[in-house]
């Protein structure tokens, strides 16, 4: 009887911290803390268990990640980049739509989407401003192509931070069952939203000397970008040198740390504690549901309905992965299904291509509303904050049809690439 009323209770602490996180009922921190003090409160957890559910790999490799990225904004790399990229091509519509569409994605996979989305709309709404465009297109193009870029590597968005974790799949890995998706959703959105928003290359050239500059801080940008490059170098060289990523990010860290000296505090200043707190709570959540039995039940549930059809797995995986992070955030999302493909595994189910199902549809379904990602509301916000009001509505006439296409076009490269 006691073990079925913990069972009770670990799902309505479940359900009712993901109606908050949702609905944005109260903010997604303060939520995941509360479901996990009341997973604690009832003793459904004791404190050795919450330690074996916390995943310190996935929480490590965010913050030497943060550290890195934290010290490259410090010393004002980003903005360097984008302006210096807006002076190339002198802020002409089309190519300036290109350029900050194409930064976006290429910048979201070796950053998180949060961190890219921060200074690219900042700095689109200045040079917008600056050439008279329209910045709505711009920022909702930099929006998709954050989320869409972030998919294609392990270091590029939480959710693949985490499957890497669970599972130990490596960088490589990542770069050939993920990248070919992100780069052909990439190119079927830019081409869908060229078309949408009719941006042509017509008049608005400016002049590159009246575009502001930025000055780097040497002092961080340089050893932070030498320490990124080589982050990625060994994480590329994972399955060789057989370390991973956790301990490169750290060792990164450590070192950037040790030399910023007297501006460490800056530094850990950028590091999103808040971020690593929400993901250590929502560990605790799902490992409630784990302990209780319901994993369990979800992952029989899943045979159930998928058998050993690769096609359907795949299939169900990527559109319940996708429509649901369109209208939860994919963090959570990712914590709860992560669980349940392992379970699945554990039955004899091969799910190594439902592990980049996952991947793949939690990246995707991110562009479906505002709030299927923690950058949209980011990035929604800084716009607003300048004057640039985009509504729900409005992002979802957009984002909703991106990501059925998306999702449909990974639906068949992934079948493609398992069973051809």
């Amino acid at each position: 009887m006691e073990y079925l009323s913990q069972q009770a209770i670990a799902l309505v602490i479940f359900v009712v911290t993901y109606i908050i996180l949702a609905t944005e009922y109260r903010e997604r921190t303060i939520a995941a803390m509360a479901g996990a003090g009341a997973v604690w409160a009832f003793g459904i957890l004791t404190p050795e268990e919450i330690g074996s559910y916390l995943d310190l790999r996935a929480i490590g490799l965010l913050f030497g990640m943060m550290v890195i990225i934290g010290a490259l904004r410090e010393g004002r790399f980003f903005q360097w980049l984008g302006i210096y990229v807006a002076r190339l091509c002198r802020c002409r519509p089309y190519y300036l739509f290109i350029a900050l569409t194409g930064l976006s994605a290429l910048l979201s996979a070796i950053l998180d989407n949060v961190t890219t989305v921060l200074f690219m709309v900042t700095v689109t709404l200045d040079l917008t401003e600056l050439a008279g465009l329209d910045p709505k297109p711009y920022v909702v193009s930099e929006i998709f192509a954050s989320n869409i870029g972030g998919m294609s590597t392990l270091i590029g968005d939480p959710p693949n931070i985490m499957i890497a974790s669970a599972t130990g799949y490596s960088f490589a890995a990542f770069i050939i069952n993920v990248a070919p998706v992100s780069l052909a959703a990439f190119l079927l959105t830019f081409l869908y939203l060229r078309k949408r928003y009719a941006i042509r290359s017509v008049a608005g050239e400016i002049s590159p000397s009246e575009i502001p500059r930025v000055t780097l801080d040497r002092r961080l940008a340089f050893p932070g970008l030498v320490t990124l490059v080589a982050a990625i170098a060994l994480f590329i060289l994972q399955d060789a040198i057989g370390v991973y990523p956790t301990a490169v990010a750290l060792a990164g860290a450590t070192v950037l740390l040790f030399m910023g000296g007297p501006r460490m505090p800056e530094i850990l200043n950028k590091v999103e504690w808040s971020t690593l707190i929400f993901f250590g709570s929502l560990f605790i959540i799902v490992g409630a549901l784990d302990k209780t039995g319901w994993l369990k039940l979800a992952s029989q549930s899943l045979v159930l309905l998928v058998g050993d059809n690769t096609i359907l797995g795949i299939t169900v995986v990527l559109w319940v992965s996708s429509i649901l992070s369109a209208f939860i955030d994919n963090i959570p999302f990712t914590a709860a299904f992560i669980p349940v493909l392992a379970e699945l595994g554990r039955s004899g189910v091969d799910v190594y291509p439902l592990w980049w199902a996952l991947s793949a549809g939690t990246g995707l379904g991110g562009n479906g509303t505002i709030i299927g990602a923690s950058a949209n509301v980011i990035a929604i916000g800084i716009a607003q904050a300048r004057g640039v009001r985009i509504t729900f509505r409005e992002f979802a006439k957009v984002g909703l049809p991106i990501m059925v296409l998306t999702t449909a076009l990974g639906n068949l490269i992934l079948v493609a690439r398992f069973l051809l």
